[in-house]
């Protein structure tokens, strides 16, 4: 049976989430005795603190000496089996080049017609690395489909919060959602909801907001909830897959655009 959609960005997400076995740095919980003892240890006090500084010294190898996306996929996927700690972004770069490397065939058979002649089309089946832009911080995976009506993705391009290329896809290991773009924000909203009956406690990217009143660490907080909403969005990776297979990478050092860093 041919893989869905489905199948495909769920592979790409349980890949991407078991690269990191310290989770991600920027989440914790308001009351970690609340959890199982085997997950407790990694939200004490001296758990976080013991994250942070993991993440602190891989951000340091890899952002700090700029190096390009595939750079630093490739330097995760090595390291795969140590103890690392990630964020949105290092999640999104591993699923951005996963999906070329283990699922690209599938991703054209499920999006080219070899029927159609697609010379002519404005834009042709990409992934892309989305980031909001301040005061938000997130970064997640698209998947676009050839068009005729969208606009080629090219890096930097800003497009407007909450508003997706026609029958794109959504892969957002982070948040751990998988759904057409269309439902995103309600996906993400759903999850915010679920996180906060959890206990759970997002840390802000940006040092600006430390001291905003708003920020209170709470997934229904302004600069959570709302992110997908009303977050401007920036392409800052791009991989399109032709019809006959081949491939064209759109990289470049990863500090170098995203505001989540």
């Amino acid at each position: 049976m041919a893989n869905t959609i489905e199948d495909i960005l769920h592979d790409t997400l349980q890949a991407a989430q078991s690269t990191f076995k310290g989770k991600s740095h920027n989440i914790s919980y308001y009351d970690p005795n609340i959890l199982p003892e085997r997950k407790k240890a990694f939200y004490t006090e001296e758990g976080m603190a013991c994250r942070d500084l993991i993440f602190d010294r891989l951000h340091e190898r890899l952002f700090e000496k700029q190096l390009s996306s595939r750079e630093i996929y490739h330097y995760l996927h090595r390291n795969k089996n140590y103890f690392l700690v990630g964020n949105c972004i290092l999640l999104s770069i591993f699923a951005l080049y996963y999906l070329k490397k283990k699922h690209k065939n599938s991703l054209r058979a499920l999006f080219y017609n070899p029927n159609v002649n697609y010379t002519r089309f404005r834009s042709l089946l990409n992934l892309q690395i989305i980031c909001l832009q301040a005061p938000y911080s997130h970064a997640f995976v698209m998947v676009s489909p050839p068009s005729n009506a969208d606009t080629k993705p090219y890096l930097g391009m800003i497009s407007e919060p909450n508003v997706f290329p026609q029958n794109a896809w959504i892969c957002d290991p982070w948040a751990n959602i998988i759904c057409p773009a269309m439902d995103y924000d309600k996906r993400w909203k759903a999850r915010m909801s679920e996180w906060n009956m959890q206990g759970k406690i997002i840390h802000a990217a940006h040092f600006s907001l430390k001291n905003d009143p708003h920020m209170n660490g709470s997934p229904l907080g302004k600069y959570a909830y709302t992110a997908t909403q009303r977050g401007v969005k920036m392409t800052t990776g791009i991989i399109t897959i032709y019809p006959d297979g081949s491939t064209v990478i759109h990289d470049e050092p990863s500090s170098g655009r995203c505001t989540i860093l």
